[in-house]
């Protein structure tokens, strides 16, 4: 095994080895980075709402075991229809050039649920006549708002071992949670995990934690499975809406620690003026 490093200098033939070489190092690093991880978006792909245009940003994605990298915004036309409308990417491979294979990625929006297997969804949204859809949150559960608000929380991101919560989606909930008194130490952990890498939390990691801190909140066994079954796509979505909805109850659980402390503040205050 060995790896060859061009010296591109004056008058030197440069050989198609060298060629080679560049190629792969180029590709077989982002692949033997990402190898672990499932397919679906791997980093950025942020939606925005730009005038009558909602915008994807530049990221990275894998799709079939190829990481497609997105350099440039992609933007496609919206109107308000009142019925869900998902966003999604498509991923083409054309190896009918005898010189390269081409893989492209095109943006559209769908009123099928279905998803193809060559198709990703980045956000959904249903927009009602007279309404402007919205890509701010006033609340972490807000994320989830059926009407006139981009829902990014079933976006298919792939994490280490498979499908899992997109990062926008942990990311905020963490910036939450070290807002709150009430937050316990676990909490505080997880949420320095999620700000502290650029992916998406393993689903494994985001099992175990919210499956546990329910459990702490005395949650019945039944309500905080979060197990995928036998693993297929309509399963996979409905663990991780379980695993947001999960996140939803533990910050309502953390915001409720906090009133309680003031409220036993405002208790010891009492009795000290009496």
């Amino acid at each position: 095994m060995q790896n060859l490093y061009p010296l591109f200098e004056r008058n030197r033939i440069l050989k198609k080895e060298l060629l080679w070489s560049l190629r792969d190092y180029s590709f077989a690093h982002m692949q033997l980075e990402y190898q672990s991880y499932g397919d679906g978006i791997l980093n950025g792909c942020l939606p925005m709402v730009r005038g009558q245009e909602v915008v994807m940003g530049k990221g990275i994605v894998k799709h079939g075991g190829f990481i497609y990298l997105v350099t440039e915004e992609m933007a496609v036309p919206y109107e308000p229809s009142g019925q869900l409308e998902i966003l999604k990417l498509k991923a083409e491979e054309d190896r009918r050039s005898e010189d390269f294979i081409s893989y492209r990625l095109s943006l559209f929006l769908d009123r099928n649920a279905e998803k193809g297997e060559d198709e990703l969804e980045i956000c959904r949204f249903k927009l009602r006549p007279g309404s402007q859809l919205r890509d701010r949150y006033k609340d972490f559960d807000d994320m989830a708002t059926e009407f006139d608000t981009v829902d990014v929380t079933r976006a298919d991101w792939g994490g280490p071992e498979g499908k899992t919560l997109p990062a926008a989606v942990t990311d905020y909930y963490a910036r939450l949670v070290l807002e709150e008194s009430g937050s316990r130490p676990e909490d505080i952990s997880f949420a320095y995990l999620c700000l502290n890498q650029t992916g998406a939390v393993a689903v494994r990691v985001l099992e175990h934690y919210v499956g546990s801190r329910l459990a702490g909140m005395g949650v019945p066994r039944g309500q905080r499975d979060m197990g995928a079954g036998d693993g297929g796509r309509a399963e996979r979505e409905g663990r991780n809406r379980r695993l947001f909805d999960g996140l939803v109850r533990i910050l309502d659980e953390i915001r409720g620690n906090r009133r309680r402390g003031k409220d036993r503040i405002g208790d010891r205050r009492r009795i000290l003026v009496e």
